[in-house]
């Protein structure tokens, strides 16, 4: 045998008998499953069916297998999936392919819907992530678009779970219906997912997520927990519910009139810098909606560069436009001096970055009735007026923008800064993108949100379950994988084979890639094509990682 078959018997190989099932990464993300007891969990809470072949919580491993090996198939080709994968060794000894088909699936994601799939999540969360603890709660929402009607029966619509519905697409796709979903991160791992309607708006629903439940979460994680949002949820109604039960941060919209005002007053020259490279900032305390909140004011220097880049373009395009409106107010002509200098004027008050630095009225004679030519003696005449203007670039307006470029405004209801740094407030704000990665994986064309071709808003619902499990456990194994690395001070190589402590698990996946599991007719004999990088990501996981492959014990 060569050194990258691992044997799992004494039998000689005949290679009459031998046929091989793909493991490939999968053998990590069952592992992962198993760590968290993910079947056991399930089936606790929706109960198990002796007569059924494969329980919910089986079925709900089998989800995220195929969630997790991304490959873009349908729920309805899931036998076709697994009947190429060790399904024995990645979910069950006894297990069959075929036993995983539509109505298993189906009856499944049925059986979580009643459960509740959000209590459902948050339990296997805080069982699966034991005593880590993040200290931020990341919430924002995203949008899956669906193809299909949608149509209900008159007084079903109001009885489905969520209301599929046209509603602000962030798919840029407002000609599909859709349904939101909402994403709570601590730090990189995902505590919470709920499937909403389609037109939910995101002021409204942040206020209403910690109202329904923020309670639970605490009860879960602890008291101190601080909520971050995206500047949709600051508004003096969501400040007035929320801020004397929970602390959190957000960013203060640039069109509130307090806002520009700080904005265009903060001297970047004077704010502190920080450890963060390339940001400075000061705070200031105020009081908003009847809250009183500490705004923490940014510069950003990177922010800066490619917000006055920016300006630049719009003030050319801007130009080019004014110059078309001024050659064509020119040969237009008025019947009075006092329309065609409102005309300027008005056109002017639609300029943003210029002003009319001169108007030249030219009056002249013309005749009433049609023809060309200059009207006779006795020909009765009319005046006519045009207008001649000059422009200019507004250098006021221009720089009144330009001191608001590259500055935004973190604030906090936590008013000590000694609980809750400046610096610590705006690093906060910025790993917002936890939530932003995290819907990234979601939709990712290689995960199954196609699969979203479910009729069913029950099983929508609970598909999103599924899908947020998906993530915690893709989640895991990074968060697992980074803290080895970290602390036995190892790197592996990235995509560009350069040495990583942070390597990305999708990365990993790929590297396990070909790995398959030899069977001599029924029996698992052989593990094929590791590789040293294999057995050093392995060891780095741990015991049972290389039991999976090395031995077919998971």
């Amino acid at each position: 045998m060569s050194q990258n078959v691992i044997s799992m018997g004494k039998e000689s190989l005949d290679s009459v008998e031998y046929s091989s099932k793909s493991m490939d990464h999968l053998g990590i993300v069952a592992r992962v499953c198993k760590e968290i007891d993910l079947a056991g969990e399930i089936d606790r809470i929706v109960g198990v069916d002796p007569r059924q072949k494969v329980t919910c919580g089986e079925a709900v491993v089998a989800m995220v297998l195929n969630a997790l090996g991304f490959v873009d198939r349908p729920l309805y080709l899931f036998p076709e999936f697994l009947a190429t994968k060790p399904v024995e060794l990645l979910i069950g000894k006894g297990l069959k392919a075929e036993w995983f088909n539509d109505d298993v699936i189906g009856r499944t994601l049925e059986k979580l819907y009643r459960a509740g799939p959000e209590g459902v999540f948050m339990r296997i969360a805080a069982n699966a992530y034991g005593e880590y603890e993040g200290r931020f709660w990341h919430n924002d929402t995203t949008t899956m678009s669906l193809q299909g009607e949608y149509k209900h029966e008159e007084g079903d619509l109001d009885a489905a779970p969520i209301k599929i519905t046209y509603g602000f697409s962030k798919d840029h796709r407002p000609d599909l219906k859709q349904f939101v979903i909402s994403l709570v991160m601590s730090d990189d791992l995902p505590v919470f997912i709920q499937a909403l309607n389609g037109n939910t708006s995101d002021k409204n629903h942040f206020r209403e997520i910690v109202k329904e439940y923020g309670t639970s979460l605490r009860e879960k994680w602890g008291e101190d927990k601080i909520w971050v949002w995206d500047s949709a949820f600051y508004s003096e109604k969501n400040l007035g519910e929320i801020s004397e039960s929970y602390k959190w941060i957000t960013r203060v919209p640039e069109t509130l009139s307090e806002a520009k005002e700080v904005l265009e007053n903060a001297d970047t020259e004077k704010m502190c810098s920080t450890a963060l490279a390339g940001y400075r900032l000061f705070s200031i305390g105020v009081e908003y909606g009847g809250v009183k909140q500490r705004w923490v004011v940014v510069f950003s220097e990177k922010a800066f560069a490619r917000e006055t880049k920016t300006l630049e373009k719009k003030i050319k395009k801007e130009k080019e436009q004014v110059e078309k409106e001024v050659w064509h107010l020119s040969n237009q002509e008025f019947y009075s001096e006092k329309d065609g200098l409102k005309d300027a004027r008005k056109k002017e008050k639609r300029w943003k970055y210029h002003k009319i630095s001169a108007i030249e009225v030219e009056e002249r004679k013309k005749k009433k009735s049609e023809g060309r030519g200059r009207p006779g003696k006795d020909e009765p005449t009319q005046t006519v007026y045009r207008i001649k203007v000059e422009f200019e670039k507004d250098k006021s307006a221009i720089e009144k923008e330009t001191l608001r470029k590259g500055k935004f405004i973190v604030a906090t209801n936590e008013l000590d800064s000694k609980k809750l740094s400046d610096e610590e407030a705006l690093t906060a704000y910025k790993e917002q993108q936890h939530a932003e990665r995290g819907f990234r994986f979601l939709k990712d064309p290689l995960f199954f949100a196609h699969s979203m071709f479910l009729k069913n808003e029950d099983r929508i619902v609970a598909m999103v379950m599924v899908m947020g499990l998906a993530l915690m456990v893709y989640s895991l194994a990074e968060h697992k994988l980074r803290g080895a690395l970290e602390l036995e001070n190892e790197t592996i190589p990235d995509q560009k084979n350069k040495p990583t402590k942070k390597p990305t698990i999708r990365r990993v996946f790929q590297v396990f890639e070909g790995i398959t599991v030899l069977y001599r007719g029924s029996k698992m004999v052989a593990v094929l094509n590791l590789r040293p990088i294999h057995r050093k990501i392995l060891a780095l996981l741990g015991r049972e990682y290389e039991r999976m492959y090395c031995t077919g014990y998971g």
